[in-house]
């Protein structure tokens, strides 16, 4: 009874993404991929072991015997290719950003509603047992009667993609915002519980036209909460600045305490939570939580697949912990444009 899984595109991120993480699970078999080129298709098939391949996306999204599909492709065709898949009556793993902007999103959201299918938004980090512990960590302490003040995301690495690379393509809906900046948003947004309510302040780096490589904004959340996002590609190799931002990290400020989630996009590799106290100053290691060491994608592929198996029912799924639902995929796209307005940029088509 495993769950059949295609495979748009022979992308660089399907084997640590889902091939990998399949290769654990008895429920779901990736069983074939499609692309442009069919003869890389065939070397991508060959080399991670998948039995069949297909001449074209339509193809594979067609064929009765695949039951969902994965769709890694850039960001420019997301929304095309998994409309195609819902239409096609699959369910879809999609990588984020899910669309290029908040209209497609709605309609996207509102098209898998109404086929009854699964759509998932793979924000993975949200999946890991580190991060399910520290959004606990931090609404209990809310909870208790301890507002947030103030939050922080913090992604930003040394150059290393050229001004060529499809996440700096606007026709491909590139920019850092759109990529590691999405990522920012949602994490501001899961681990505070806040929705974002306006952008304040938006800069970003022009790598090309209409491209950001570098983008800090200040947003507001609901009841006034400040937030900071800093998502760059653009760090120079050897800085201040690089040293000072090499580790991702969150954090979480409240009226007594800061809570820090260390290298939080990819907690299986490391990470690490401290907990200051505001008074004493005085700081905190808590446990790191690893737990069998596997990645935030196998983890994510198991609750899209518990999803499935449930027959997409609501009741099954508000119970998986860190679950992206529609709602959070058009709240986050609304954030991601709202950033470009801020900053002065065309919005991605």
């Amino acid at each position: 009874d495993a769950l059949r899984i295609g495979i748009l595109g022979a992308a660089n991120v399907a084997p640590p993404a889902l091939i990998g993480p399949a290769k654990h699970l008895r429920s779901i078999i990736v069983v074939s991929v499609a692309a442009r080129d069919q003869a890389k298709a065939k070397a991508f098939a060959d080399k991670n072991g998948i039995p069949n391949t297909h001449a074209s996306y339509d193809a594979l999204i067609n064929d009765p015997e695949i039951d969902c599909i994965y769709n890694p492709l850039p960001n420019g065709l997301h929304y095309e290719w998994a409309v195609k898949a819902l239409n096609a009556g699959k369910h879809v793993l999609l990588e984020k950003p899910a669309t290029s902007n908040e209209s497609q999103a709605k309609k996207l959201i509102a098209l898998a509603q109404s086929k009854n299918l699964v759509l998932l938004e793979a924000f993975h980090f949200r999946f890991h047992p580190a991060s399910i512990k520290f959004h606990e960590l931090v609404q209990t302490h809310v909870a208790s009667g301890h507002p947030i003040q103030k939050v922080e995301s913090l992604m930003a690495f040394p150059t290393t993609l050229g001004k060529d690379d499809i996440r700096f393509n606007y026709k491909l809906a590139g920019g850092i915002t759109m990529d590691m900046g999405c990522y920012g948003i949602n994490a501001i947004r899961y681990f505070s519980g806040l929705e974002i309510e306006s952008v304040e302040a938006a800069k970003p780096k022009i790598v090309s036209e209409n491209v950001d490589g570098r983008i800090e904004a200040t947003l507001r959340l609901k009841g006034g909460v400040e937030a900071n996002l800093i998502a760059s590609l653009t760090n120079p190799w050897f800085s201040l600045q690089t040293y000072h931002e090499l580790i991702p990290k969150f954090t979480v400020e409240t009226d007594d305490k800061i809570f820090t989630f260390g290298a939080f996009p990819l907690p299986s590799v490391y990470h690490y939570f401290t907990v200051k106290d505001k008074a004493t100053g005085k700081s905190e290691y808590l446990p790191k939580q690893y737990d069998a060491g596997f990645s935030t994608y196998k983890y994510q592929l198991e609750a899209f697949v518990k999803a499935v198996k449930s027959g997409n029912n609501k009741d099954v799924i508000n119970t998986i912990p860190g679950w992206v639902s529609g709602e959070d995929t058009v709240a986050n796209m609304k954030a991601v444009d709202a950033v470009y307005k801020q900053a002065g940029m065309i919005l991605r088509e």
